[in-house]
């Protein structure tokens, strides 16, 4: 199960390449800024906000990166490709 984040953290980015970025530009309809108005789901729910009923996201390319112990105890990371699905501020609205 994932940690939850804070609304601080929800609203940092990490690993947001230029390419994501535009590609989310590319993609929206308005004038909602890549780095500012874009989130992940999750995201948007740790600042209190939740995405329409009926919105669709804009599919990113991403890798995940994981953190593991081998059979001696030793961390290793590994990363892999994935997915994530992030939403524009105009497809949500605040939590009741």
């Amino acid at each position: 199960m994932e940690k939850k984040i804070t609304p601080e953290e929800a609203k940092k980015f990490e690993r947001y390449s230029l390419q994501n970025a535009m590609i989310v530009k590319g993609s929206l309809t308005c004038n909602c800024d890549s780095y500012i108005d874009i989130f992940t789901y999750n995201r948007w729910q740790a600042q209190g906000m939740q995405v329409q009923k009926g919105q669709h996201g804009i599919k990113l390319g991403v890798i995940q990166t994981i953190e593991e112990e081998n059979e001696n105890g030793e961390k290793i990371t590994k990363t892999r490709p994935w997915h994530t699905t992030v939403f524009c501020r105009c497809q949500t609205k605040p939590k009741i």
